[in-house]
């Protein structure tokens, strides 16, 4: 990688961070965000997260160890509020997105070897633009839903002007504090259901969504959605709407409860959900290689994840550009699209970056 480009993207990302607290009128140390560009610049350079790799490739001659001292203490610093960091990122992203049907998916994947991170995005051009999230120790099961109504209760001001939100996820966040929290702020939501879970429609008794699509014989390439149901037999959500979908080449269907009508198709709307682990694989196998951070902290993990999610705004931002601008052939195909935008905005800047045309490095979302 030629030096004097790795100079210019320390100081393009220094820059960029200075003009965007300093618009949004957020007070950070300069240290701190000179530190954080440090990062920033690391990551989209290296091969992966590790921190000796984030060091490895900044254009400064000190001793490596030094270098990786210093972000050590950035991870460590309580005053580094993930949230205030990256809110003027989100509320950029949203400004140019509008104001119709915002679509919300909720996942929670492996972060290091000790924990996993809740996440929150916005689904955007078949993947997710991060918004928040929090990271918790343990590697497997499933959190308690007040964790999950915790995060999603920093959201509510970013969909003020929309005119509705849909929230998806698997079956961890099908619970009660997630639901009875999405009901009353009326977002709608459709998230997957384990099959022993209880249901009713009027005048009927309790029985489990297997047994509800049994009944009927629902085959293979086949939906059915059963309208203004009551679930579960402990909670007693009314009100929803419960599909089942029975994919073709798929060895058994997927139980969905909604606040959506069966006109909806809740079940095509729940596809959206897959678009977060396109941000997780951009995280993780096909761009920052998040799954190989030897860090255990969960809130040296969260500090971490945000300059990963600045990274990922920024990646995104430029290679919406160069799709509205009708330059993708330049890294894609010039027939078809084959490659997710994230890749080509990280392909176009790994060749701005060869070209020593990092001053053509413009970002834009639609």
């Amino acid at each position: 990688m030629n030096i004097c480009q790795n100079e210019a993207l320390y100081e393009k990302n220094q820059k960029m961070l200075k003009e965007t607290y300093r618009e949004n009128q957020v007070v950070i140390a300069s240290h701190l965000i000179d530190i954080l560009a440090q990062m920033l610049t690391g990551v989209m350079l290296g091969d992966h997260v590790q921190l000796w790799m984030i060091a490895l490739l900044l254009p400064f001659d000190i001793q490596l160890t030094s270098q990786v001292r210093k972000f050590e203490r950035f991870l460590s610093d309580k005053r580094v509020d993930v949230k205030k960091y990256f809110m003027p990122f989100v509320k950029a992203m949203h400004t140019s997105l509008g104001n119709d049907i915002a679509y919300i998916i909720i996942d929670c994947p492996k972060a290091g070897p000790k924990c996993r991170t809740l996440v929150i995005g916005s689904f955007y051009q078949n993947t997710a633009l991060p918004l928040c999230w929090k990271t918790f120790t343990g590697k497997k099961g499933h959190l308690k839903g007040e964790k999950h109504r915790e995060l999603l209760e920093q959201i509510p001001e970013l969909f003020l002007s929309h005119q509705r939100v849909v929230v998806l996820g698997d079956a961890e966040f099908g619970n009660d504090e997630v639901i009875g929290w999405l009901k009353n702020k009326g977002w709608g939501f459709v998230f997957r259901v384990q099959k022993r879970y209880k249901t009713h429609g009027k005048g009927e008794d309790w029985v489990s969504i297997q047994e509800l699509h049994k009944r009927i014989g629902l085959k293979e390439g086949e939906t059915k959605h059963w309208e203004d149901m009551t679930y579960t037999k402990q909670h007693k959500h009314a009100g929803l709407t419960i599909t089942v979908d029975w994919g073709v080449g798929h060895k058994e269907p997927i139980c969905l409860v909604s606040s959506l009508s069966a006109s909806q198709n809740p079940h095509l709307i729940y596809e959206m959900r897959y678009a977060i682990e396109t941000l997780f694989g951009n995280h993780k196998s096909r761009g920052f290689q998040f799954a190989r951070t030897h860090l255990t902290n969960p809130e040296q993990i969260d500090r971490l994840f945000l300059v990963l999610a600045i990274a990922t705004c920024q990646v995104l931002g430029l290679g919406t550009h160069l799709i509205i601008t009708e330059q993708s052939h330049l890294v894609d195909r010039t027939d078809r699209r084959d490659l997710s935008l994230f890749q080509i905005g990280f392909r176009w800047f790994r060749r701005l970056c060869a070209l020593n045309r990092l001053d053509e490095f413009e970002m834009c979302f639609q």
